[in-house]
């Protein structure tokens, strides 16, 4: 069995106002969105966290599994949005943008987002964000390739090479500082947001309700990708993308 990290120290002092706040971890659980959502259920404020070493039925978009071995950071968070609820998808851009934060600042490494979800170092994906929301919360999913082994990851996989106390120390803290920021000033996480992902300015395709090839030029104000294709800009709320060559 994995053996628990010592995150005691780490929670003791961790600069954040709400989120870690508490933290509950466990070595190894089905998903850790499941037991936030049901601590979200039975009234846990923002901020509350669930942190496993190992998940055996994690998932991603759509439904699809995530590969969670020991040795990756499997972190659940509620919260308690306080934007529109057509809005609420700018909270999985700020998450994600936090995520990829506090991933570059405890690896020492440059962490770029690919629309919508999904955090790339290398050109390889060493994590990702699942926004799964209700009536009155959401829970936000966050899984990264800490120091798992190669070998336990598909073969697009990434991994960090970090020691998990010190990237959920920086995740925890740039994660509230974006959601924090996305309520007071969503424009400021939207180019900075941006400033980070590699998918604008690239030919893509867009895999969803249909097919749409175009060039991604910005990200709106809702957070949807918008394309510009043969027959216009087209906005896209959801979608897997592929991203090709660079313009120009």
């Amino acid at each position: 069995m994995t053996r628990r990290p010592d995150l005691g120290a780490l929670i003791a002092d961790l600069p954040t106002a709400r989120f870690g706040r508490p933290l509950f971890v466990h070595e190894s659980v089905p998903s850790t969105n499941d037991l936030a959502r049901r601590l979200a259920e039975e009234g846990a404020g923002e901020g509350t966290a669930v942190l496993a070493l190992e998940q055996t039925r994690g998932r991603g978009r759509l439904g699809r599994s995530w590969a969670s071995p020991p040795g990756g950071l499997y972190l659940s968070v509620v919260l308690r949005p306080r934007l529109p609820p057509a809005r609420w998808p700018l909270l999985s851009l700020a998450v994600a943008l936090g995520a990829a934060s506090g991933a570059a600042e405890a690896s020492r490494q440059q962490v770029m987002l690919k629309w919508p979800n999904d955090l790339v170092t290398s050109g390889a994906k060493v994590g990702g964000i699942l926004l799964e929301a209700a009536a009155d919360h959401a829970v936000a999913g966050i899984g990264i390739n800490a120091s798992s082994p190669p070998a336990a990851l598909p073969p697009w996989g990434g991994v960090l090479g970090v020691a998990l106390p010190p990237l959920l120390r920086a995740v925890l803290v740039h994660v509230e500082q974006s959601v924090d920021l996305v309520y007071a000033e969503a424009g400021q996480v939207l180019d900075r947001w941006r400033a980070r992902c590699l998918t604008l300015g690239r030919h893509v395709r867009v895999l969803g309700a249909e097919v749409v090839e175009g060039v991604a030029e910005d990200i709106d104000g809702d957070g949807a990708l918008v394309v510009r294709t043969h027959s216009g800009a087209r906005r896209i709320v959801a979608g897997d993308v592929s991203v090709r060559e660079a313009v120009g």
